[in-house]
């Protein structure tokens, strides 16, 4: 079974990589930051900061996949969650303000939790809280 710390590393990767051929200038701190995991340019002089969780495989019960969960979220610093589901290869862009103790989700954005609204919505990213209310 593979590290946990290589999972991430490689959500991290394909996030990045995401941000980048969407048009994001993209920053990577050189140590461990508490909080967050990369800064996000989304406009002049406007960033968001950005956690990233990663789960490899989606749950199972009886046999049957379930979805992904995610949890552990000790830190809010960030403006940002982003869930990597690596089997599905998909990326679901929820504000910080909006994860509470722990989210499931399909990993395809076919699931009926109220977190499947944020499947690959990277656009929200472009929002500026400044000029209106984040969704």
């Amino acid at each position: 079974m593979e590290h946990a710390v290589i999972i991430g590393g490689v959500g991290e990767r394909l996030v990045e990589a995401e941000l980048l051929k969407q048009g994001f200038v993209v920053a990577t701190p050189s140590v461990d930051v508490d909080g967050y995991d990369m800064l996000v340019e989304c406009g002049p002089n406007w960033f968001h900061k950005l956690q990233i969780k990663t789960s490899k495989l989606p749950a199972l019960e009886n046999n049957k996949p379930t979805g992904y969960r995610f949890t552990n979220f000790t830190s809010r610093a960030a403006d940002f969650c982003i869930f990597v589901c690596l089997l599905h290869n998909t990326f679901y862009v929820m504000p910080m303000s909006k994860v509470g103790s722990g989210i499931k989700v399909a990993g395809d954005g076919s699931g009926t939790s109220k977190h499947e609204k944020y499947f690959s919505a990277w656009h929200i990213l472009k929002e500026n809280p400044h000029e209106k209310t984040v969704t």
